[in-house]
């Protein structure tokens, strides 16, 4: 007799009550293929020869005696779940598509020769190229793909940061600044906030923002007006590091965002500044292994440079410093030091 052909797992789904019930069943064929097969011949000589029929009835009891004491043994037996997880030493991704972009889908990105992570709402994360924040606008108003955005809260125990759009006028120091939003961002909700890499489909022909940008120009955030963007270079006090560059100059670019928060100088390890006031030195103490910042009368004073009002304009007189010298001042220039 011909074997006979073994039934899909679509085909035993029809007859079986569940998934343990097929994966039994496959596990039974696996396990006692020549018992079942000795059984369809048994019933099939018993149609064939009528004479034998009596022994052949017999031997297909015992066949099925043994099938059902299989049965009970795999029905106690642990389900193999070997469909259930993918294990290797690797995975390689296809280089050729379709790559069809979807949240938590993980597929292999040639232009930039690095996986692509689907993220929410549409956004992609290149591996090791790209680094976000997942926040929270709470500006009042939509935040729209491209727009400098600056750290304005916290959501509390979602552990989630809020976040605006960002003020460079220096009101804020520039420890505030997050990146740049990396899609259309609705009032309370969600979003990607780039810090480093690409943001895309964006235009950075300047236009938006009455001026004129060529691929490679640096970007600046605007203090003028919080949110947007300038390729002038800002002047102190206003936060004047460059913070992105023009990769492509058109209606659908390109901006590569680099974050570099610069130091002011009360900023700095090594520097304490405190009820600053026009016309204050920087001076060292020792004894605090720190700078410090001084009025210039005290200055004066730790330098030994007598009591003349130098810092204002027009000041006339002399005073001695500490290696013996005599200054004159006339004016406010120095015309001789003896």
């Amino acid at each position: 007799m011909a074997n006979p052909r073994p039934l899909t797992r679509a085909e035993l789904e029809e007859f079986l009550p569940n998934q343990r019930a097929v994966r039994a069943f496959e596990q039974l064929f696996d396990l006692i293929p020549g018992e079942l097969i000795e059984l369809l011949d048994a019933i099939n000589d018993t149609t064939v020869i009528a004479g034998t029929a009596d022994g052949k009835a017999n031997e297909a009891l015992a066949v099925l005696t043994r099938i059902a004491d299989s049965l009970d043994v795999l029905a106690s037996a642990p389900i193999d779940q070997r469909d259930t997880f993918l294990k290797g030493d690797y995975v390689d991704f296809p280089i050729n598509g379709p790559h069809i972009q979807r949240e938590r889908r993980l597929q292999w990105n040639d232009d930039d020769g690095t996986l692509d992570v689907g993220l929410y709402n549409g956004s992609v994360l290149q591996v090791g190229q790209e680094m976000m924040y997942y926040a929270k606008n709470t500006s009042g108003a939509q935040i729209d793909n491209g727009t400098p955005c600056m750290f304005t809260g916290t959501v509390g125990a979602s552990g989630k940061l809020e976040f605006g759009k960002a003020v460079a006028d220096g009101s804020f120091p520039s420890s505030y600044m997050m990146g740049v939003a990396t899609q259309d961002i609705a009032n309370n909700d969600f979003g990607y906030v780039t810090s480093f890499g690409i943001v895309r489909q964006v235009n950075t022909t300047g236009s938006p923002y009455s001026e004129t940008w060529n691929d490679g120009d640096l970007l600046y955030f605007d203090p003028a007006t919080a949110g947007t963007w300038t390729k002038t270079q800002p002047s102190a006090p206003n936060l004047h590091n460059p913070v992105g560059v023009v990769i492509n100059a058109a209606t659908n670019g390109t901006i590569f965002v680099r974050m570099s928060i610069n130091e002011s100088l009360d900023g700095l390890q090594n520097v304490e500044i405190s009820s600053v006031a026009n016309n204050d030195f920087l001076v060292y103490n020792s004894g605090n292994s720190r700078w410090e910042n001084e009025s210039a009368a005290t200055a004066r004073s730790s330098l030994g440079l007598g009591s003349m009002a130098l810092e204002s304009t027009g000041a006339s007189g002399s005073f001695t410093t500490t290696d013996g010298k005599t200054v004159t001042v006339s004016n406010g220039v120095i015309t001789s030091i003896v």
